[in-house]
């Protein structure tokens, strides 16, 4: 018959051995759990780089609207204090009546580069304000998206959480009962 000094070092064997069960399904299960919040780091990771090259790909297409259309200033520019200067020489070197002819082709000529600028500014500014509005609309749909994701993760993150709490419980449980009744278990898996 056994004495309470040896019912006692059993007892706390089997707690022992309980609680390292109980120890490995809690080390499972928390592993299992951190492999799912790295994966949602990770896309969140994802989600930041996808907004950061939006955001820089909307400022390297400003800076070249801002370019072409600095570029086109110029250009009138130039050509405006060209047609001066040239108009200025042909006065002092032609005269007044000189001057008077080639003035009236300067206004044909003008006429015609008025047209020829509307022509291809009109194409440049819709494609300008065509792409702004489709790098917007992209922009509006990555955010949606990614609100969208945050929520879902953090919903499931929450039934995931509940579900290995459960689990574990659940096992715990398990453990406690077979170790309880493993001397009954062993004696009907000898039979």
């Amino acid at each position: 018959m056994a004495t309470n000094k040896e019912i006692i070092t059993e007892k706390t064997v089997m707690q022992t051995e309980n609680q390292n069960a109980g120890n490995i399904v809690d080390f499972m299960w928390d592993s299992w759990l951190n492999g799912i919040k790295t994966v949602y780091a990770c896309q969140r990771e994802v989600e930041n780089v996808a907004m950061s090259i939006a955001e820089r790909q909307k400022e390297l297409w400003n800076v070249a609207i801002e370019k072409s259309i600095k570029f086109q200033q110029e250009v009138r520019r130039f050509l405006e204090d060209a047609r001066c200067e040239y108009q200025n020489n042909l006065k002092s070197v032609g005269g007044e009546q000189f001057s008077k002819v080639f003035e009236e082709w300067n206004n044909r000529l003008n006429e015609i580069s008025d047209g020829i600028k509307k022509i291809t500014e009109t194409p440049e500014k819709a494609g300008f304000s065509a792409i702004n509005n489709s790098h917007e609309q992209m922009e509006a749909s990555f955010k949606s998206l990614i609100e969208h994701q945050q929520k879902t993760r953090d919903e499931i993150k929450s039934l995931v959480s509940n579900f290995v709490n459960e689990v574990k419980t659940t096992q715990k449980g398990m453990l406690r009962l077979l170790e309880e009744n493993k001397d009954e278990i062993m004696s009907i898996a000898k039979q």
